[in-house]
């Protein structure tokens, strides 16, 4: 059968607004704004689905070139992670660093035991010399650490979860706008999302593609604000997109998790969007005339104010690493962003009263050296606390003396650390 849109209806200014609060049934629509099944092949192939609010399809559909590239890449790399570090290691001598073993043409691919690395990949050793976020390198000269991590995963686990987000997410929206405008949005994410780790977290190690993916989540509101009448339920795509945001913010407050890469990276993708993602319908119906012009200056308004936030932000960003702020001077609550003892409200100092604790110690990287003269019943451990602050890389010495030496491990460097180290609960 043949579908027909009646003639377009005069609407008021505020009818994106009241749209939000109108009941979803079958109804005819005009055609500029009727949304189509995803089987649609054009403009007049639309069919109204009930309690829907999906886009129009865009007037080009482009193929997905962008998303299966960097997944593929992200898969290469993970590769060349297992052939790393496997090249130090002995073909009949199992170690910690490289316990899983997959021989192939005369090397070895391997992979960490899982008390090294649970999510079944390299140690950190290998990913460190990769490209992995590490601050002291990155003020050292190796700038390139900003980019890097966006292609490291620490484990086959890590890997997959971020691709299978990346394909869902990504797919969507290059078919939509094109490889360039994804491309630039997921970059730039990214990077401001290791920039602001760099800056909050200094003591941290971090790899992964989160960032650059969250920064396509953002991207995803965004896109729903700029072609916000195109939208047959536009507060409905908000609701769902945001509560889908801060159900994975919010499980980024565990700990082991580098939620300062996620929190940024969607804030840079929601603001890239309200300047790039823009359907060509809208730009369309913008130019012809049929929107009005306080809908019209308000499109352009906000694409200018997008770009030049992304600019300044990107400067301040920069400032603050190689001028080696002290962001949690500037933002004492950060620290919240990425990790909440659980559950909330608990005391992290008492032993047992929450079910994780959000210590530096546990997740800063803490390493000492011991001393003894004697006997190891009277030794010393000098501790490289991390810190809040972003002066000598995020570090600082402590000193413990007259201690029994004799089985210090992990496990009581930790506690050493939460006793001793002066900001090892912030």
């Amino acid at each position: 059968h043949e579908l027909t849109a009646p003639p377009p209806e005069r609407r008021s200014h505020d009818d994106g607004l009241a749209r939000c609060t109108a009941s979803a049934s079958r109804t005819h629509l005009p055609l500029s704004m009727m949304p189509t099944s995803p089987a649609a092949a054009s403009l007049e192939e639309v069919v109204f689905v009930s309690g829907g609010y999906a886009l129009l399809p865009p007037a080009q559909h482009y193929r997905p070139v962008f998303v299966p590239l960097m997944v593929s890449a992200c898969a290469v790399i993970l590769g060349v992670e297992f052939y790393e570090n496997g090249l130090d290691a002995r073909p009949n001598k199992v170690t910690k660093d490289c316990y899983y073993r997959l021989p192939f043409q005369g090397s070895i691919f391997c992979a960490a035991d899982l008390s090294t690395n649970p999510l079944i990949g390299p140690s950190n050793d290998v990913l460190l010399r990769m490209g992995a976020k590490e601050n002291k390198a990155i003020l050292d000269g190796q700038f390139w650490r900003l980019v890097t991590p966006l292609f490291l995963h620490a484990g086959i686990v890590h890997c997959i979860l971020n691709m299978v987000v990346l394909l869902q997410l990504g797919m969507r929206l290059e078919e939509a706008y094109g490889a360039t405008r994804v491309a630039i949005v997921y970059f730039i994410s990214g990077i401001w999302g290791v920039i602001m780790s760099a800056v909050l977290a200094p003591h941290s190690i971090s790899v992964g593609a989160s960032g650059a993916i969250f920064g396509l989540m953002g991207a995803s509101l965004g896109e729903v604000v700029q072609n916000w009448r195109l939208y047959e339920r536009p507060c409905a795509a908000m609701g769902q997109l945001g509560f889908g945001a801060a159900l994975q913010l919010l499980l980024g407050t565990m700990p082991l998790v580098d939620n300062f890469a996620h929190f940024f990276g969607f804030c840079m993708g929601l603001i890239a969007a309200l300047g790039l993602l823009i359907t060509p319908l809208a730009s369309r119906a913008t130019r012809s005339g049929s929107w009005p012009m306080a809908a019209k200056c308000l499109r352009h308004l906000l694409q200018v104010v997008a770009a030049s936030l992304t600019y300044l932000l990107f400067i301040a960003g920069l400032l603050a690493l190689y001028g080696n702020w002290d962001a949690y001077k500037l933002c004492p609550e950060c620290a919240r962003i990425a990790c909440l003892p659980f559950p909330w409200g608990c005391d992290q100092s008492s032993p047992g009263a929450c079910w994780w604790d959000c210590s530096l110690c546990s997740g800063g990287g803490v390493s000492a050296q011991v001393f003894w003269t004697g006997s190891q019943r009277n030794g010393s451990v000098v501790m490289r606390c991390p810190t809040l602050s972003n002066q000598d890389g995020g570090f600082e010495n402590v000193t413990v003396q007259h201690l029994n030496v004799e089985n210090v491990d992990d496990t009581s460097l930790v506690g050493l650390c939460k006793g001793h180290c002066p900001d090892a609960f912030g």
